[in-house]
């Protein structure tokens, strides 16, 4: 539960993981894409799954994909809006990113 932040991005049984960016941005590889793709927050362990977890799907996903040529790890780099915010809790949190550059 250090890591509250963590994202379970799962199709098919296929698994990634993610970054919780705000209440309602995640940040995760483009490679991870799939149809009925869901997201699981406050899931830090797949036996013992906390009371306040939440799931969402995709509303919006946007890539940051090579305007030359295109491979499966090229800028591998996919933002998901989701269907709905997420409410931060005892094991969920969105990363806390700083204001300004080092």
């Amino acid at each position: 539960n250090e890591h509250r932040f963590l994202v379970l991005v799962y199709y098919d049984g296929y698994q990634c993981s993610g970054t919780l960016i705000n209440e309602e941005w995640v940040l995760t590889a483009a490679h991870c894409d799939g149809k009925k793709m869901k997201l699981q927050f406050g899931l830090h362990s797949l036996k013992v799954p906390n009371k306040d977890k939440q799931t969402r799907v995709p509303k919006e996903k946007f890539f940051c994909l090579s305007s030359k040529t295109y491979t499966k790890w090229d800028k591998d780099i996919m933002l998901i809006r989701l269907n709905s915010p997420v409410s931060n809790s005892e094991h969920i949190t969105p990363l806390s990113l700083p204001s300004s550059p080092p």
